[in-house]
């Protein structure tokens, strides 16, 4: 078996995001008359380990605010990481050879949330879909324009359209572009990041039927960015459920929404309507998410957790495999032993 080990195609250990806040232009002037204001730092990711296969679809949720978006732009290489180890087909980023760290920043891609503010409004769409692959020399400048027409046909667009600028196209349309983008450059991972929350809700299944056709064409992994779990549960081999720049959980989906097992977890998935449910009271998670610039000690859920005990706001819980291929960060765990 051991020979049998899968490489994790992306893996992040402990990686962590702090953002410092500068003084803004009053501070600085009451600073001159001997004021004084504290350095604050947002912890906007804490501590994160997640390995993603190859071949996998990864669902990350959470509550907006909790860092999900921020971890996928330092997985996709767009934010740098403040602490922790990136690791790209089992080499750490520290021991990258500038090919290697090259391979690694094509190889990964994104998808953002908003498809009009993510595309130059000023280029043709095949000089958005072109350039990076022109530049980065993965085909000839005589190739391009074929190469784009081939792309927009892939991802359902009409290539005789390829000449026009982004507002010209509609929401779903201008989504399609940015994947085709992202696409160009032959990736075989891509971080979707709420790749379908800004579109009309009649569009979305086609974009997330797009997605996963592309997933079988091109041999891509997924790490698919969303706060809604109905998405999550049909396009994810796993699921990992972020809060307040924490995994609290993770686990194959189908064992995930059948049983969940920290009571975040638990509150996030009592929240989806069911069909055939019958009538029942829904309850909001209570309280507000807590400000990254001064984050809960011990567990970051304990102020708003139904169990909460005197241990959950001293010690921070472990990620800890509770079953094979389940992981979960609740001091409950322990109590059940």
């Amino acid at each position: 078996m051991s020979g049998d080990k899968i490489i994790p195609i992306v893996e992040v250990r402990n990686i962590a995001k702090r953002f410092e806040r500068s003084p803004d232009f009053a501070e600085r002037i009451a600073s001159v008359f001997g004021a004084r204001f504290d350095s604050r730092t947002v912890h906007a990711v804490d501590g994160v380990s997640l390995a993603i296969n190859p071949g996998e679809v990864v669902g990350l949720v959470g509550e907006s605010g909790c860092g999900k978006s921020t971890l996928g732009r330092m997985i996709a290489g767009i934010l740098p990481k403040s602490a922790g180890e990136y690791w790209f087909e089992g080499v750490e980023s520290a021991n990258w050879t500038p090919a290697q760290a090259g391979e690694a920043k094509l190889q990964v891609q994104m998808v953002f949330q908003d498809p009009m503010s993510s595309l130059n409004p000023r280029k043709r769409v095949i000089d958005i879909i072109g350039e990076a692959p022109r530049v980065h020399g993965i085909l000839p400048r005589d190739r391009i324009e074929d190469y784009v027409s081939e792309l927009m046909l892939k991802v359902g667009l009409d290539p005789a359209y390829k000449r026009r600028f982004p507002h010209q196209f509609s929401g779903g349309q201008r989504q399609r572009i940015g994947i085709a983008r992202a696409l160009a450059v032959k990736p075989r991972f891509m971080v979707c990041d709420e790749a379908v929350a800004a579109l009309d809700v009649s569009i979305q299944a086609q974009v997330l039927n797009l997605f996963m056709d592309l997933k079988d064409a091109f041999n891509l992994t997924y790490l698919f960015i969303s706060h809604d779990l109905g998405v999550v549960k049909h396009l994810s081999d796993r699921v990992a459920i972020m809060y307040l720049g924490r995994i609290v959980e993770t686990a194959p989906t189908d064992k995930l929404y059948a049983a969940p097992n920290h009571p975040y977890t638990r509150a996030l998935l009592e929240e989806v309507p069911q069909v055939g449910a019958g009538k029942r009271v829904y309850e909001v998670v209570k309280g507000e998410i807590p400000s990254p610039l001064n984050p809960p000690t011990g567990c970051h859920f304990h102020p708003r957790c139904p169990h909460a005990m005197p241990r959950c706001s001293i010690e921070q819980p472990a990620l800890r495999e509770i079953s094979p291929g389940r992981f979960s960060a609740c001091h409950l765990n322990d109590e059940e032993k």
